[in-house]
């Protein structure tokens, strides 16, 4: 990818592939495949700018946004794959292409929720930024909770969250206490007011804590202790997508299965806001309008004698729920467990996915466990 020389002294460069450059005044970016997003966020943020990229800053550009990109400012600004202005790839002969709204239109629109991997190798992106100044973050807990009473924090979350004004994003972590009781976290941040934000939480909690500090200071926030350190360990994960209120049958069988299960745990994520603003086929992400949240299931483990149970408890869990919820996932939570994962992960985007697979990539050279599958 080319970097304009202007920008060089706003980059953050190596050989890798990881340079990142920022234009204040257009409120573009150019990033290198190679680059996390903790280094981007570090590049644009003194220029009171941000990207709606997730909060885990080790994570790499390239994955997040090929797939969609969820992260604490989804809901006023939408995913990063909706300020992704165009990509650089290397195609299945080996050469360089450019893609954005004009220039193989088709194959942007593949690269916006389309996983990555199936395509081409991406080398570089185009992103629009957003002002973002400050912020107010904000944290509730309830520990020793019985399951029925955290089903019913949870369903008022659930009620709420959605819905909420699109300056704000929350999500709700459910964990056991071990002892068949349930913890509860919801946190998130706002753009909007602290007025607002105070209104808002009212619904969950008389005494939110609630922060106002630098985007900057944000980021570090989320990552929490350790965040900006790569670890390598044992751990697996699903998702679901809820597109309908969860019935008081489906917030009860989530929370007795956690109960019974300390290792395994919840996040769920609230949707809305201008993630709903575009069609479900405006891009290849398809979980659009209608969607209410995503749940991430997790767990992890240290010594491999443990992989067998907690393998065992995370599906358990997942399994209690599938009455419950839409039957669609995240393709940036990969599964390998999924029986029908493209239906899973693309939805009715899946068809004109294949099509541009079977059109770019006939001989399907790029392709892995869960790539899309040549028409």
């Amino acid at each position: 990818m080319v970097i304009d020389t202007r920008l060089l002294s706003a980059a953050a460069c190596d050989a890798n592939g990881k340079t990142v450059a920022c234009d204040p005044k257009t409120m573009t970016a150019d990033v290198g495949a190679g680059a996390s997003l903790g280094a981007f966020y570090n590049v644009v943020a003194p220029h009171n700018l941000g990207f709606p990229g997730g909060s885990c800053p080790t994570v790499g550009i390239s994955g997040h946004v090929l797939g969609g990109g969820y992260g604490h400012l989804a809901r006023p600004f939408g995913l990063a794959c909706d300020s992704l202005l165009s990509i650089d790839l290397i195609d299945p002969q080996g050469k360089p292409v450019h893609a954005d709204a004009q220039q193989n239109p088709d194959l942007f629109w593949a690269c916006r929720g389309g996983g990555g991997g199936s395509f081409g190798i991406a080398t570089g992106y185009s992103f629009q930024l957003h002002t973002v100044a400050s912020v107010y973050v904000f944290k509730m807990t309830w520990s020793g909770l019985s399951p029925s009473r955290a089903a019913a924090i949870m369903k008022t979350w659930a009620a709420w969250a959605p819905q909420a004004p699109v300056q704000i994003n929350s999500h709700l972590t459910i964990t056991s206490s071990g002892n068949g009781t349930i913890d509860l976290l919801c946190g998130g941040q706002s753009i909007g007011t602290r007025a607002q934000l105070q209104h808002e939480l009212s619904h969950l909690s008389s005494t939110p804590r609630i922060s106002q500090m630098s985007y900057t200071a944000s980021i570090n926030y989320f990552a929490g202790t350790g965040g900006w350190t790569y670890t390598s360990a044992p751990m697996k994960g699903k998702s679901d997508y809820v597109a309908s209120p969860m019935s008081d049958a489906g917030l009860a069988a989530l929370m007795n299965a956690l109960s019974k299960k300390a290792d395994v745990y919840v996040i769920c994520d609230s949707y809305g806001g201008t993630i709903a603003t575009p069609a479900a086929d405006a891009t290849a992400f398809a979980h659009r309008k209608g969607t209410l949240f995503s749940m991430q299931y997790a767990t992890g483990w240290s010594n491999a004698t443990q992989t067998p149970q907690h393998l065992a408890d995370i599906r358990a869990v997942y399994a209690a729920m599938r009455p419950y919820v839409s039957g669609q996932c995240y393709v940036n939570y990969c599964d390998l467990d999924l029986t029908d994962y493209p239906t899973a992960y693309w939805g009715a985007n899946l068809a004109r996915l294949k099509k541009i697979k079977a059109a770019f990539d006939p001989d399907n050279v790029f392709q892995h466990a869960q790539s899309i599958p040549v028409a």
